[in-house]
């Protein structure tokens, strides 16, 4: 079985090794709860934004060390370049895979995630293009919802290109940033009906304690992928028809929320 967490930003102020090690601790509480035994493999999908690149720093830390993680982790290349196996001594057996991605931010101040892809696509697309830029570098393509973002004229984008998508091509994803008061967006049930899945992430934001969330929010999905082509083989399960991805996690309270929202104005 594979956990995973399809929305991840690593900032500058977290301490890499602590977020990677809480990864491995939220994954693992989670196959716990689900009384999961069997092999499991952890992936953290990256969503990094055009000034962040911390797949390329553990790619060349896995060539030369240099401290940016200790010694109780190594760090494998794979046969692709958008992705990294990792393992850490103190869970043996249970890998950790890192896939590139970025968050491309549209002409419609949207995003689109392009995730398990190591090419990097430009800022102020239109969504559309953006999601066909992302398809044709092999990439998933994600709608993530944001807070304000899915109403009014932007809503109707969202919905229109829902509409008008493919199941195993395209996908929606929520957060662990949505509050558990602020109801799903009627695009969710929309996707649903139209066997669009549904990607779910933490989403951390740049502030203390947001990296104690990664791998908290996410989603399971029953097969297996190789130590060779793990994006590859996670692809392949995703678009797999009638595919059944678990979430899994809590969102927000509202407290933690509005915590969150006034802190982001004051930085």
């Amino acid at each position: 079985m594979i956990f995973f967490d399809a929305h991840v930003h690593i900032h500058d102020r977290f301490s890499l090794d602590d977020f990677l090690t809480t990864s491995l601790m939220n994954f693992s509480r989670q196959q716990k709860i689900m009384n999961n035994g069997d092999k499991a493999s952890f992936v953290l999908l990256l969503t990094e934004s055009k000034t962040a690149d911390y797949f390329s720093r553990i790619r060349l830390e896995s060539e030369q060390r240099s401290g940016l993680l200790s010694e109780k982790w190594s760090i494998n290349k794979t046969d692709e370049q958008e992705s990294l196996r990792l393992s850490h001594a103190d869970w043996p057996g249970f890998p950790l895979y890192i896939f590139a991605g970025r968050q491309i931010v549209t002409s419609e101040r949207l995003e689109v995630l392009a995730l398990a892809t190591a090419c990097k696509i430009s800022d102020g697309l239109s969504t559309q293009e953006a999601i066909d830029a992302v398809h044709g570098q092999n990439g998933i393509a994600v709608l993530p919802w944001g807070a304000g973002k899915w109403l009014g004229a932007r809503g109707e984008v969202i919905q229109k290109i829902i509409e008008s998508g493919e199941a195993g091509s395209l996908f929606v994803g929520d957060n662990g940033g949505r509050p558990t008061f602020w109801a799903a967006p009627k695009q969710f049930d929309l996707a649903a009906r139209r066997n669009i899945a549904l990607l779910p992430g933490t989403d951390p934001l740049p502030l203390s304690g947001e990296d104690k969330r990664v791998g908290s929010y996410g989603a399971s999905l029953e097969g297996e992928i190789s130590e060779v082509t793990p994006a590859a083989d996670f692809k392949r399960l995703l678009s797999t028809s009638g595919v059944d991805v678990k979430p899994f996690g809590a969102r927000m309270n509202p407290f933690r929320f509005f915590k969150a929202q006034i802190s982001l104005r004051l930085v």
